[in-house]
């Protein structure tokens, strides 16, 4: 029963994952095909949808790897690849607070840190996963 329990966040976890990176996905193709894409009203709604939850959506995250983690520690022990994962995106969701509360406009270096963060957690999470 812990097994499924435990198996239920972690889908929870990735899923959640994914639509956190989906805001990078959706703004890339926004600027790179937008003139086009706007008249696909699928599209346009997705794209709102996605980037007015972002933050929701990695706030999330975090509590479903909470829940998660105790679940999976408390009945297995601790999982080094699971531990990684975990700092990651605890790392990843910092990155994002400071860059809503204390970014400048001028200084964009965090989010390129915010990026990388997000493809080295992908490999972290397949790691882990398998």
């Amino acid at each position: 029963m812990q097994y499924e329990i435990g198996g239920f966040f972690g889908i929870c976890i990735i899923i959640l994952y994914v639509l956190t990176i989906f805001n990078y996905v959706m703004k890339f193709l926004n600027k790179r095909y937008g003139q086009k894409l706007k008249k696909h009203v699928v599209f346009t709604k997705s794209l709102k949808c996605i980037v007015r939850y972002h933050k929701l959506f990695g706030l999330l995250t975090i509590a479903f790897l909470l829940v998660h983690f105790l679940i999976q520690f408390t009945y297995y022990g601790l999982s080094v690849t699971g531990a990684i994962a975990a700092g990651g995106l605890l790392l990843q969701v910092a990155l994002g607070i400071y860059g809503t509360k204390a970014q400048s406009k001028k200084n964009k270096t965090w989010l390129y840190f915010h990026r990388f963060i997000a493809v080295a957690l992908l490999v972290a999470i397949l790691v882990h996963v398998w």
